[in-house]
């Protein structure tokens, strides 16, 4: 009876039929956790690169409008207080005059921040300007995962926060 018990266990090792289904189920969950997160990654750098663009954007449009800075520097502002306006719509949209947001839900313009900062060069440091305006534009995105990171238990917020400044050259 023990040369039996022997044989099959013999005979069980080397057999190796359904061996590779035993590895793929065991391989499975985590090549699928693999691919979702490639997915959600990719889809935060594509959101991140679109928003960074934006911002960018609103910058460069804001560098170009007239802006009023006080005497030996401080807090500007803008001559046309719409060009904060079209600048939002520009960061969002990629259009001054508004439109689709460039992000499905990123329709607050309160996420995005537009402030001039005047710098006294009143001693002629650089020709031209006895106030130099500089345009900052920040924007603080909370990002809209797929499911996949709640899925995993991040609770947390994940904020996308994209900075952009830009000297004003004028018209």
């Amino acid at each position: 009876m023990l040369g039996g018990i022997n044989t099959f266990l013999r005979r069980f090792r080397s057999d190796e039929t359904g061996a590779s289904m035993v590895e793929f189920t065991l391989m499975a969950p985590i090549l699928i956790a693999l691919g979702f997160g490639a997915g959600e990654f990719g889809r935060a750098i594509h959101q991140y690169h679109a928003v960074n663009k934006g911002t960018r954007d609103a910058a460069r449009f804001l560098a170009r409008v007239p802006v009023t800075c006080p005497p030996g520097g401080g807090v500007g502002s803008f001559d046309d207080a719409n060009d904060v306006t079209r600048a939002k719509n520009l960061a969002m949209t990629g259009y001054a005059g508004g439109g689709s947001p460039i992000i499905g839900y990123w329709t607050d313009p309160s996420t995005v921040t537009i402030s001039v900062d005047c710098y006294d060069n009143s001693d002629g440091t650089f020709r031209k300007y006895s106030e130099i305006p500089r345009i900052s534009v920040s924007v603080a995105l909370p990002y809209q995962d797929m499911g996949f990171l709640s899925l995993l238990g991040v609770s947390d917020t994940i904020t996308m926060q994209i900075g952009h400044q830009q000297i004003h050259i004028g018209e």
